[in-house]
């Protein structure tokens, strides 16, 4: 499908699952044969710092606030909702979103790559309204989460389960960081120890340094028990 921008008038193609769009000659944003119902955008309730909290600190590599297109349809005994995306979300395939506060949908609500493309046959088959849901994309700086997790931004839940790899990633950091404080320890520790039974008979030596090397190792190995304990 070929359209003409309002603004500058150049020609561009889009494909039917487009419905707001930004010129690339321009940058003016286009709204493109809506349904006849025009679509809802519901306002995250929760903020982009929320959701960074919900993680440890410093595996958040980015977040994107995403709207999701779903179908709603008002029954007598409720609502019924189904997912219209262009393309599947594994994600969000038993999800059910939460109602939230919702506006008529307007250029000034979201920026055109914030809006996940929906199935437009799907739409006008249907008749029912489309609800454009607010989701956060996080991404992490962990192994095998190249494509982010989902966090619902209306309620703040994590869709899906979220990451053990990274518990195991703070435990590595915390052995590393008690390794170098026992390091460190023993050497404070050691140093005047040397010169002041360097004169001493050898056995006394070896009691020495035995005890020097046992305290810091148990010291070590009740740390980690107390915070195996703890989890």
């Amino acid at each position: 499908m070929k359209i003409s921008c309002t603004q500058c008038g150049a020609e561009q193609v889009v494909l039917e699952s487009n419905f707001f769009l930004r010129c690339p000659y321009c940058d003016a944003r286009i709204i493109v044969d809506p349904p006849e119902n025009t679509p809802a955008l519901v306002e995250p309730a929760v903020s982009e710092e929320y959701v960074r909290r919900l993680f440890s600190s410093g595996v958040v590599s980015s977040v994107e606030v995403k709207f999701f297109p779903y179908l709603e349809k008002v029954l007598s005994s409720g609502r019924e909702i189904q997912s219209c995306f262009s393309q599947p979300w594994q994600e969000l395939e038993d999800y059910i979103p939460p109602s939230g506060d919702r506006k008529i949908f307007d250029k000034s609500l979201a920026e055109p790559d914030q809006l996940i493309p929906f199935d437009r046959d799907m739409a006008e088959e249907s008749g029912s309204r489309v609800i454009f849901h607010p989701f956060y994309v996080v991404m992490l700086k962990l192994e095998g989460y190249g494509e982010g997790l989902l966090v619902d931004g209306v309620s703040g839940k994590i869709i899906g389960e979220p990451p053990v790899i990274e518990e195991q990633n703070d435990s590595g950091q915390n052995l590393y960081r008690t390794f170098l404080i026992t390091l460190a320890a023993g050497l404070i520790f050691t140093v005047p120890i040397y010169f002041l039974t360097k004169d001493f008979d050898e056995s006394w030596l070896s009691w020495i340094w035995t005890f020097i090397l046992i305290v810091p190792l148990t010291l070590a190995f009740y740390h980690f028990k107390i915070k195996a304990g703890r989890r």
